[in-house]
C-alpha cells in the first residue's frame, strides 16, 4: 500500500479532487478557531507552556484533518490520526500533572496506562466496528473518568466541563457512526458535524484542565 494511494471512506466524497469533500474540509475551521481562541486565552491567563501546547495541537488537528479531506491520500490519513493521538495522550499527561500535581515521570507513565486501558476497552470489537468509531471509545470513557475524578477531588465545576465534553463527544461519535448509513438519504453525510462537535468537545475538555476554567456550567 503506497502513501499516495487514495482513500474514500466518507459519504460526501463521490470522486477525486481537492474539493470533493467541501463540508468535511471547511468544517475543520472549527478546530483552528477553537485552538487559536484557547491559545490566546491561555497566554492571557498565564497558563504553563505545556498546557498551551494542547491548543496548538487542536489547530494541528484541524490542519491534519483538512489535509485528509482534501488530498484524501494514505499519508494525509496518517497525519490526521497522528495529531489526534498526540492531543489525547498529551492531554492525559497534562491532566495528571496539572490537576493532580503528579511528578512528570508519573504523568508520562499515565499515557502508557491510558493506552493499556484503551486496548482493553476496544479488544471485544473489530477495528471497523461502528464505522471505525470504536477507536474513540477510550477517549469518551476518559472524559467520563476525568469528570468523576474531578467530582471526587474538589467537587468543582471542572467536573461539569468534562461531563459536558463527554456528552457532546457521545453525540459526535453517534453522527460519525451514522455517516455511511445515511449516504442514500443524505449525500453530504454527517462527518462535518463530527468535526464541529469535536472542536467544542476539545474546547470544553481544555477548559477543564485550565488553571482558571472561567466557564461555569451550573445548569448541567
Amino acid at each position: 500500500m503506497a502513501w499516495s494511494d487514495s482513500v474514500d471512506i466518507y459519504c460526501e466524497r463521490l470522486g477525486p479532487g481537492l474539493w470533493a469533500e467541501p463540508l468535511n474540509a471547511l468544517s475543520n475551521l472549527g478546530f483552528v478557531l477553537a485552538g487559536l481562541w484557547l491559545l490566546d486565552r491561555a497566554a492571557r491567563r498565564g497558563e504553563p507552556a505545556l498546557v498551551r501546547a494542547l491548543a496548538v495541537l487542536i489547530v494541528l488537528i484541524g490542519v491534519g484533518s483538512a489535509s485528509f479531506h482534501t488530498v484524501a491520500t494514505r499519508w494525509a490519513e496518517v497525519l490526521d490520526v497522528a495529531f489526534i493521538g498526540l492531543f489525547i495522550y498529551w492531554f492525559v499527561a497534562c491532566y495528571a500533572r496539572y490537576r493532580w500535581a503528579a511528578p512528570w515521570w508519573l504523568a508520562l507513565l499515565s499515557m502508557g496506562a491510558f493506552h493499556a486501558f484503551g486496548l482493553l476497552l476496544t479488544a471485544p470489537f473489530a477495528p471497523e466496528a461502528f464505522n471505525g468509531s470504536v477507536a474513540y471509545f477510550p477517549a469518551l470513557a476518559g472524559l467520563v473518568i476525568f469528570g468523576l475524578l474531578s467530582t471526587w477531588k474538589d467537587r468543582s465545576h471542572r467536573a461539569r466541563l468534562f461531563f459536558a465534553a463527554a456528552l457532546v463527544f457521545g453525540l459526535s461519535l453517534a453522527l460519525r457512526t451514522l455517516d455511511q448509513r445515511l449516504c442514500a438519504s443524505w449525500p453530504y453525510g454527517t462527518h462535518w458535524a463530527w468535526h464541529l462537535l469535536n472542536a467544542l468537545t476539545l474546547t470544553l475538555a481544555s477548559l477543564g484542565i485550565s488553571q482558571s476554567p472561567g466557564l461555569r456550567l451550573s445548569r448541567l
